[in-house]
């Protein structure tokens, strides 16, 4: 069972969203380490759960998101805390390499994360930040926070780059 405060999560995302929400647990290669990641509306992801995790990454609490249409989106958003797991990560963008290649045959190969601007308080007190989530080829692996910022306000709906609830 869900702790209290991953279902407030999962409600806010719901109330913000459209649609039926769904939750699936995406698992690693050998079908261990569960990731729990919502589904909202027809086309926002977004984990649940992931800021209690411990992944070493800049300063704050983040839930990892991604907006589109292609069936591969969310197990690239497992396969970047699978990613994560193993290194360290102290700067904007976050560029987890090769989560996309390993989940599609795609031009894609990478995912960019950049931190929204919104911040949803929980009733634990805590603060969590979405990191949205922009798949990115070879190319553009270089491309700067407010390069993939810029791309993620064309793609994420406009409460996220709010700046708070």
């Amino acid at each position: 069972m869900p702790p209290s405060h991953h279902k407030e999560l999962a409600n806010f995302l719901k109330e913000n969203t459209e649609g039926n929400p769904s939750v699936t647990a995406y698992r690693d290669n050998n079908g261990n380490r569960p990731i729990p990641i919502g589904q909202f509306g027809g086309d926002f992801f977004s984990t649940i759960g992931a800021f209690d995790m411990g992944l070493s990454l800049p300063e704050g609490n983040f839930e990892f998101a991604v907006s589109g249409t292609n069936e591969w989106l969310p197990n690239s958003l497992a396969s970047s805390i699978y990613w994560l797991t193993e290194r360290t990560c102290d700067e904007w963008p976050l560029v987890c390499e090769d989560v996309v290649k390993v989940n599609a045959k795609s031009t894609y190969r990478h995912m960019a994360y950049v931190p929204s601007p919104f911040t949803f308080k929980l009733s634990t007190g805590q603060m969590v930040k979405w990191l949205l989530g922009m798949p990115i080829t070879d190319t553009e692996i270089s491309f700067s926070e407010q390069a993939v910022l810029d791309k993620a306000r064309k793609t994420y709906s406009g409460w996220l780059f709010c700046e708070s609830a």
